[in-house]
């Protein structure tokens, strides 16, 4: 059946609207989600650099003039000025995000399927960050270092210091892990309940357990 040339134009225009609506939506979905996890995000990273900040400079000035447990004060130090590096060199992406997104500009359909492909490649990015922050290799990571650095204070301190030094280490990198913010993992997945089509790529997996006649079967499904 042929359209009359009218009205396959208004079809094309309203195909047209449809999918701009469609774009808007979206890049509205992200923003706002940018935005109320942006306090958060900017409390929690900037409170963590000024600590290990603030903890290296102490703890440099210890090493510097003072002979007393010097081992466990470099161990300390170290560890410290580790902390804040990770905090630079891999800065929070949540807590600015929300700001980033705003400054992009929207006024022609171009640019609103430019932002959006920047949005959503931010949440993913957001996401993951967020993610491996609570992962278990993060919190192994963290009592690794501590154990390193109390088998140092040990070994050049002594017992007491070394057990000090390893137990303060693990309980400072457990708070850190624990308080970080996890909006960003929740926006992600609340995006991709909602918008069926976004990254079509990453399969969704499901894990599954089933009685047998041999006992009990379990797999994955993609």
């Amino acid at each position: 059946m042929l359209l009359p040339m009218g009205n396959a134009v208004y079809a094309q225009e309203a195909a047209f609207k449809a999918s701009d609506s469609n774009i808007s939506e979206r890049i509205n979905f992200i923003q706002t989600s940018f935005d109320k996890g942006e306090t958060s995000a900017k409390a929690w990273s900037y409170t963590w650099t000024g600590l290990y900040g603030a903890l290296t400079g102490l703890q440099t000035f210890q090493v510097l003039y003072s002979r007393h447990d010097r081992a466990s004060t470099i161990v300390n130090a170290s560890q410290s000025l580790f902390g804040v590096a990770v905090m630079i060199v891999d800065p929070f992406h949540a807590r600015s995000s929300g700001s980033d997104l705003r400054k992009m500009p929207g006024n022609t359909p171009e640019e609103q399927q430019h932002k959006l492909d920047m949005a959503e490649r931010w949440l993913e990015r957001n996401y993951k960050q967020e993610k491996f922050g609570r992962s278990w290799p993060t919190h192994l990571l963290g009592v690794a270092v501590s154990i390193i650095g109390g088998g140092i204070a040990w070994h050049n301190n002594g017992s007491k210091n070394g057990i000090t030094t390893m137990l303060s280490g693990i309980a400072v990198s457990e708070v850190q892990i624990w308080t970080q913010p996890t909006r960003g993992m929740s926006d992600y997945n609340e995006y991709r309940r909602k918008y069926k089509g976004a990254y079509p790529d990453i399969p969704e997996k499901k894990y599954f357990i089933a009685p047998s006649l041999n006992g009990f079967v379990a797999g994955v499904i993609f």
